[in-house]
């Protein structure tokens, strides 16, 4: 009697371990895959044409532009170095909004740009942070569209751009080149390290799996209006580097930033469609 008595209690203390054991196989999935994903990318089928665009890979001359000066190392770092560490004759540019002076700064920062610049491989003389009495740091003012455009037109002509990183302009403007915006996520989906990239990653599922089958030199058009850039190993540090040439900037938030945002291991963008303009009918 005691045998039968005790055997439930065996069967019942089973239970636990067994979900026990799946917990753990589930955990280090959820840890691997990330894991794996960005290491395909970042090293494997990063310059393919499904994943990073020609258009993009094909510039000579790129355009990435922010609002503040380190905005190139908090959200754009993957994009940069995944584009230029690939192709040694493209020439980037930064064009920065403002000097980012909200606290008096702007002189120190605008020297931290440049170092930033240099870390990130952008041309010296192409890595400019405006001041504009329109265009002042300061989080209560909204800045004029019609002027920013004005002068990334400019500038987008001055240099030559054939590619850039901005949104509205190259929506609105017949002659803007071809254009990329990052794609912006939730607060949970931003501070989660790579825990996002199978997330991030799933549009482009298949054209990983095509990829790692057989290389690809051209995309279809369709496969063009998206890219997916990984840092490498090597890149983050190179980030991390750039990003510590703002010292200014450098607080302890910033540091944990570095580490569990997104946007400092991979970016994902989207192309932008040129909106023509249609009379309106009366």
């Amino acid at each position: 009697m005691m045998h039968l008595a005790t055997k439930p209690a065996q069967m019942l203390g089973r239970v636990p371990r067994r979900a026990w054991r799946w917990i753990v196989r589930v955990v280090l999935v959820a840890l691997l895959v990330p894991v794996l994903l960005q290491w395909i990318v970042a090293y494997i089928v990063g310059s393919d044409a499904r994943i990073l665009p020609p258009q993009l890979l094909a510039a000579k001359n790129l355009l990435i532009v922010t609002a503040h000066p380190d905005d190139e190392c908090l959200f754009f770092a993957p994009s940069i170095l995944g584009v230029l560490d690939r192709n040694r004759d493209i020439t980037g540019g930064l064009l920065v909004m403002s000097t980012g002076n909200n606290y008096g700064l702007g002189e120190t920062r605008l020297q931290e740009l440049q170092g930033s610049c240099k870390a990130l491989g952008i041309h010296p003389k192409r890595c400019i942070a405006l001041n504009h009495p329109d265009l002042q740091d300061n989080p209560k003012v909204w800045w004029n569209t019609e002027l920013i455009e004005g002068i990334v037109h400019e500038h987008v002509q001055q240099w030559k751009i054939d590619a850039s990183f901005l949104s509205h302009y190259a929506a609105t403007n017949p002659e803007a080149p071809v254009t990329f915006t990052l794609t912006t996520t939730s607060l949970l989906r931003k501070y989660t390290f790579l825990g996002d990239m199978p997330l991030t990653a799933l549009p482009f599922f298949w054209r990983i799996l095509s990829a790692l089958s057989f290389p690809a030199t051209t995309a279809n058009p369709k496969d063009s209006a998206r890219a997916l850039l990984a840092n490498s190993w090597d890149r983050y540090i190179k980030t991390r580097h750039a990003f510590a040439q703002h010292p200014s900037q450098y607080t302890w938030d910033r540091h944990l930033y570095m580490i569990v945002s997104r946007y400092v291991w991979f970016n994902d963008l989207k192309r932008v469609e040129h909106v023509a303009n249609t009379p309106q009918q009366s």
